[in-house]
């Protein structure tokens, strides 16, 4: 029965949850790779593990590429955090059955980076530290995605990840996995299981120590409701973000080595061509709104950071007929 393996599914993430908690937390290894993209989910505050029905599934929820109705492409870019990090996205997927949406297969590639790193050496004439160059990094990651109906209300998920990261004079490489699922409750409500890292993705550096970082699991149960009202389309989601590293104060709850973040997104569509939106990102306000011409839907996305400069993304997804 459906509701059966989705059960088996939440099982097999709760000993993922068992394992983690038996392992040294990560320190934050994994926290530029999951930066959320595509505008409008990011205008709902990143709650879109059970709201994901297109190209930007493959990054957070890659069951959700079978809701596509047709070939898809999107562009990203944003300055995150000010205009300390340029963030760049671009992504493809496509039906790769003759039966639409049985199964579905993505690539996409992220990039964040930015300049202004400062490479010093010891003066010993001057006695201080002085700056020898200026020096750039980025993290880049590259994701194959592959979804496929399981059942009448079953669709399940999994992404394989390449990360390079280049910091100043030094590199990695890393390799991981991403798991997830989606199960339709009722016509208007979807649950949804996602499992980023699965498989605990490890960081291994070019230093002279040879360095490796581990980005353990994390774990995002999300639910979804949709209602139509008239020319209007409603959609509200919420997501769980449940990691296992530590994160203590810098989380909105914790409980020893376990952590988790909220995330809530509301979306309003007329017509299936003008959209608006509005989220909390742990507590932090999101807003954006889209449009549909023809092919190509726009959108846009705000985020409040209190502490920094405000961000701002914009992305352009093509529906190829």
């Amino acid at each position: 029965m459906p509701g059966r393996a989705f059960a088996h599914i939440v099982l097999l993430c709760l000993a993922v949850v068992l394992c983690c908690t038996s392992l040294q937390a990560a320190n934050y290894a994994g926290e530029p790779f999951h930066i959320g993209v595509g505008a409008r989910a990011l205008a709902m505050g990143g709650a879109f593990a059970a709201a994901s029905d297109d190209v930007t599934s493959a990054f957070w929820n890659p069951a959700g590429l079978v809701l596509m109705s047709n070939r898809q492409v999107i562009l990203m870019h944003s300055e995150t955090f000010g205009s300390l990090l340029n963030h760049d996205y671009v992504a493809f997927a496509s039906s790769l059955s003759s039966a639409p949406g049985s199964a579905v297969g993505g690539i996409s590639l992220t990039r964040l980076g930015g300049g202004g790193i400062k490479i010093t050496r010891w003066d010993a004439n001057l006695n201080r530290h002085v700056v020898v160059k200026e020096s750039g990094h980025a993290d880049y990651q590259l994701i194959f995605s592959y979804g496929m109906q399981k059942s009448a209300r079953l669709r399940i998920g999994v992404s394989a990840k390449l990360i390079y990261r280049d910091i100043a004079d030094n590199s990695a490489f890393g390799i991981g996995a991403d798991l997830g699922a989606q199960y339709d409750i009722h016509d208007n409500v979807r649950a949804a299981l996602m499992v980023r890292d699965a498989t605990t993705t490890l960081l291994s550096y070019d230093d002279s120590s040879r360095t490796k970082e581990s980005i353990f699991p994390t774990i995002i149960p999300g639910i979804m409701y949709t209602r139509a009202i008239g020319e209007f389309a409603a959609t509200a989601s919420v997501d769980a973000e449940l990691k296992f590293e530590n994160y203590r104060e810098a989380a909105q709850y914790w409980m020893g080595s376990a952590s988790a973040d909220t995330r809530l997104g509301f979306e309003i569509g007329f017509q299936n061509v003008a959209f608006g939106r509005v989220g909390s990102d742990m507590g932090r306000l999101t807003l954006g709104g889209g449009i549909a011409v023809s092919e190509v839907q726009l959108d846009i996305a705000y985020m409040r950071q209190a502490e920094i400069d405000d961000s701002f993304r914009i992305s352009m997804l093509y529906n190829m007929r």
